[in-house]
């Protein structure tokens, strides 16, 4: 039979609540942690809905916004125009440019 001092027996009782304060600590760390990410990702998924709505009343806006541009598109007409005081235009002139790729000649460099 072994016998423990009392001394030994402290010592071992303040080990004890060491472990126990260290393991209280760290239960409450990750508890807060937890509630932290479980309360995040909530918001994130109502931020997420609501971005998703707004999303589909600018599609809607989009879709009548395309419609009426076409249906302006199509009523545009030459005597249209004319009636609205364009005229034809009298002097055309083009701008000539070098094609792409065009070697470069002495003078130019």
């Amino acid at each position: 039979m072994r016998f423990v001092s009392k001394k030994a027996i402290r010592k071992d009782g303040k080990h004890q609540k060491t472990v126990f304060w260290s393991l209280a600590c760290l239960l409450c760390i990750v508890t807060s942690l937890y509630v932290y990410l479980v309360n995040t990702a909530a918001w994130n998924g109502i931020r997420w809905k609501k971005a998703g709505q707004e999303v589909a009343q600018r599609a809607t806006q989009v879709s009548e916004l395309e419609t009426r541009y076409l249906s302006l598109k199509k009523s545009v007409t030459l005597s249209r125009a004319y009636a609205l005081g364009f005229e034809d235009a009298r002097a055309v002139r083009f701008i000539e440019t070098q094609k792409i790729g065009a070697v470069a000649r002495a003078t130019d460099i």
